[in-house]
């Protein structure tokens, strides 16, 4: 299905990169697109300021249609964890106030509503984590009247369980809690739909799953959000005719471009437009479907070695990030890296985490190499 795109990923002459869970390699069509961005900055128009306006405007609305929202819901932002500091110092806050976390998240999903807990006294509660999953029992039976915000991972990072945010939203929906989500593990590889899911805010960094460079992400605010949540930070290009510099009037504009500052990082935008356009074209659904199939297929493989599954058994909960862990689990990583095989090494277990233009026939490479390892 997606084998005329594997000439665009130079990577896969070299290696067999199935690390897309830390970072992504660029495609031809990234790297295209930043020339063109070099070349008008060293040599066209110089000054691109009015033009980098126009790609923000493309760029939203392409992001907006990857996760069912509207582009004025969409904000750019360097990475997740400048999402979620937008969030947590937005709302206001009183001592007894209650957010609600999961065990086992990345920190970009915990500091930022820790330092609250400083500044503020509100109480942080988390989720168990039960042998790396996320229960929705476990959600409920933390929840009481004073619960004001539950922030969690589509994907979790170390094994790839996919939370049921459907089910998560609904009961946040209905007790009134503002909704948060860490796309970072799950966009670009699986749909989204931010409405669907009743997701209030979601913060998502670039450069893994959605395939563009380090420093440039974006973050969603829903409507309703947007009338509680105030902005931190401010300058120039917040504001209603910020190109009027004689006036300093802080009337901020009505959408999520309030939260945009100051001069956005362009190049890293530029990149963000060129990638989410090819995902977009390759389309979530697609390629959601091919993962969980390279998934199976790993899946078998390494559990004939011995090797132990540590995602869900209910494949509903399966992403594209699939971990093991065995016997001398640092040597094989080791082993693997040596043998050209990216992958990582997270929380003893070995990381798999393909992409739409990786191959089933990679995937029996890999196990092969294992079965060689464990001879």
């Amino acid at each position: 299905m997606f084998s005329k795109y594997r000439s665009l990923f130079p990577i896969t002459s070299q290696k067999i990169y199935m690390n897309h869970a830390a970072i992504s390699p660029l495609s031809v069509r990234v790297t295209d697109r930043l020339e063109e961005f070099i070349d008008e900055r060293s040599f066209g128009i110089i000054d691109s300021f009015r033009m980098g306006d126009e790609l923000r405007s493309k760029t939203r609305q392409m992001l907006a249609k990857m996760i069912n929202a509207r582009p004025e819901q969409i904000a750019f932002i360097q990475n997740t964890s400048e999402g979620f500091n937008h969030l947590a110092n937005g709302l206001h806050w009183q001592p007894g106030d209650e957010i609600i976390l999961a065990e086992g998240e990345f920190p970009s999903n915990v500091y930022p509503f820790l330092n609250l807990k400083k500044r503020f006294g509100v109480t942080v509660k988390f989720i168990p984590n039960r042998d790396g999953q996320i229960l929705i029992n476990d959600i409920e039976t933390l929840i009481t009247t004073r619960t004001k915000l539950l922030s969690i991972s589509f994907v979790e990072f170390s094994n790839g369980f996919r939370n049921d945010l459907q089910t998560i939203g609904r009961i946040c929906a209905e007790k009134g809690i503002v909704f948060s989500v860490d796309g970072i593990q799950g966009v670009g590889a699986l749909p989204m739909d931010v409405q669907k899911f009743n997701i209030d805010f979601l913060s998502n960094g670039g450069h893994k799953w959605l395939m563009g460079t380090m420093g440039a992400g974006f973050m969603y605010v829903a409507p309703g959000l947007m009338q509680k949540m105030k902005p931190a930070f401010t300058g120039w290009l917040a504001v209603e005719n910020a190109w009027d510099f004689s006036e300093y009037r802080l009337e901020l504009l009505p959408d999520a471009r309030r939260f945009e500052y100051a001069t956005a990082n362009f190049m890293g935008i530029s990149a963000l437009s060129a990638s989410v356009e090819l995902l977009l074209e390759a389309d979530p659904v697609n390629i959601e479907r091919h993962l969980l199939s390279l998934g199976e297929g790993l899946k078998a493989g390494l559990e004939n070695m011995g090797m132990r599954f540590t995602g869900a058994a209910d494949k509903t909960h399966w992403s594209g990030i699939f971990s093991f862990s065995g016997k001398k689990t640092e040597k094989l990583y080791e082993y693997l890296v040596n043998e050209n095989i990216s992958v990582s090494l997270r929380n003893g277990m070995i990381r798999v985490a393909p992409h739409f233009y990786n191959t089933a026939e990679e995937i029996e490479e890999v196990v092969s190499l294992i079965k060689e390892f464990y001879k």
